[in-house]
Order: C-alpha cells, then structure tokens, then sequence
C-alpha cells in the first residue's frame, strides 16, 4: 500500500468527502420512484465529471478506499442517514499516469474490452 502513496491523505493540499444524504426531498423524488438508488449514482456521476474536469486542470485526484466509515462520520460529524460515498484526495502532482496506476505498477491487467461489452445479452458461459 505504500507504494500507492497512501500518504497522500496527510500531504494532499485538499480532502473532499463526498456524501448522498438520501433522506432530501423526502420520500417521493423524481428519478428515485422505481430506483431508489439512483442518488447515489449520481453522486458517483459528480465524483466522476470532479475527476475529468481536475485531470484536464492537471490535478490528480485519489479516491482513498482503505477507512472505517464510522471513524469518519465521527471525525465530520456526518449524521448516520447520510451515505458517505466517497473520500477523495486532491492536489497538483509531478506526473499524471498515462494509464491506470493498478495496471502501470503491475497489480491489475487491464481487461479486453470485448470481454466486458455485451451485445443483445449476457453471454452463456
């Protein structure tokens, strides 16, 4: 994990916590009627476009995945109705990786991408 310069969370000259309070609007929301879970996936939208659009600033951007919800909910002070969706470290970098950092350290391959697009349906296996 040090290698993927977890430190980032103390030197990052920004933290952002990104959360879905899913109790706004009350119960009855356009676009949450038959999905209740579309809120938070837009919230993952907006964490994506904050990404693209800091990317093209040359800001980099961690998305910090190893925490105790509950450690931050205390630490914020975020009420327990209120998802926490993400945990983001942001700041200028020396460089930006022209491809995944799992895959350009050699901890994940990038996958075909024929093996994850389907066409009329999931294929039989």
């Amino acid at each position: 994990y040090r290698s993927l310069k977890l430190e980032g969370i103390l030197t990052a000259p920004l933290n952002i916590c990104v959360t879905c309070d899913r109790s706004r609007g009350g119960k009855v929301v356009l676009g949450r009627t038959h999905n209740r879970d579309m809120d938070l996936y837009s919230t993952v939208c907006a964490v994506q476009n904050l990404w693209l659009a800091a990317r093209a600033e040359g800001v980099g951007i961690g998305w910090v995945s190893i925490f105790r919800p509950e450690d931050l909910r205390g630490l914020l002070g975020i009420p327990d109705h209120v998802e926490i969706v993400a945990y983001l470290c942001a700041g200028y970098v020396d460089d930006l990786y022209t491809k995944p950092e799992l895959e350009a350290r050699g901890w994940r391959r990038r996958l075909a991408l024929e093996s994850v697009i389907h066409e009329n349906g999931w294929p039989a296996r």
